[in-house]
């Protein structure tokens, strides 16, 4: 009777842990089921700061969500449940801040893009990364595995991306990996500056909140919008911003 007991109880076990995996299969095994838990992510961040009501954020993110996912798979790209995971975290993680720069929102971007996979096999021809099977990145012209490359270490190969901080610089006849270039550095397309600052012949400091701007890349990260009517930096995600109407903002 003791063993008898002892097998219905583990039995019950797996099945529970089965229904539990169930669940949490269910909450991310469609497109749809994905697109509903991005929007709740993004919502819950951003439609406060943004001016928007839950219920309106949602339905708007979760369309737009919806439309990319339409014109995803008409790329060719089908849906990655593995990857879904992965891209509300960086929501979760890069969203909770409020004030987003430029590089976190690529860091949501390149993430979630993934979600979406593409079909081409390491060394098949591609244009963009998404169109790579998996985690491979599209460089050279090639799907090929992303190798990060430290400062002075060569990258010469596809798929060697130089850190960040670092470019890629031809050195005779081999590329390295060396410093991008600070305040009062002579600067252009070649020789870029350090993230945070501003190219304009010479690197300098980018323009802080309520400054004039033209792009939004001369922007500082705390304020790294360069608003289309105003024309001054101010944070992207902000009532009244264009970003922000995109998540049922009314202002």
């Amino acid at each position: 009777m003791t063993r008898n007991l002892l097998t219905l109880i583990a039995f019950s076990g797996v099945v529970a842990l089965v229904a539990c995996s169930s669940v949490e299969d269910d909450k991310l095994g469609s497109s749809d089921s994905f697109c509903s838990e991005k929007a709740a992510a993004e919502c819950s961040n951003l439609a406060g700061v943004c001016g928007a009501s839950d219920p309106v954020c949602n339905e708007k993110r979760k369309n737009i969500c919806n439309t990319a996912a339409s014109a995803a798979t008409a790329q060719g790209r089908s849906y990655r449940a593995e990857a879904a995971q992965a891209c509300l975290d960086k929501i979760n993680e890069i969203f909770k801040e409020k004030v987003i720069s430029g590089e976190g929102d690529a860091q949501v971007t390149k993430t979630c893009e993934r979600v979406y996979g593409g079909t081409i096999a390491e060394n098949g021809p591609c244009t963009q990364s998404f169109q790579c099977e998996g985690a491979l990145i599209c460089d050279r012209g090639i799907c090929i595995a992303e190798s990060p490359v430290a400062l002075k270490g060569q990258c010469n190969n596809a798929g060697q991306v130089c850190e960040k901080g670092t470019y890629c610089q031809a050195q005779g006849g081999t590329k390295f990996c060396v410093e991008k270039n600070s305040i009062g550095d002579t600067c252009g397309p070649d020789a870029p500056c350090l993230e945070d600052l501003l190219c304009d012949k010479t690197c300098n400091l980018k323009i802080k909140g309520g400054e004039a701007c033209s792009t939004d890349d001369e922007c500082a990260p705390e304020a790294p919008y360069c608003d289309t009517l105003q024309k001054k930096c101010r944070p992207k995600y902000q009532a009244g911003t264009a970003a922000c109407k995109e998540y049922g903002s009314q202002l």
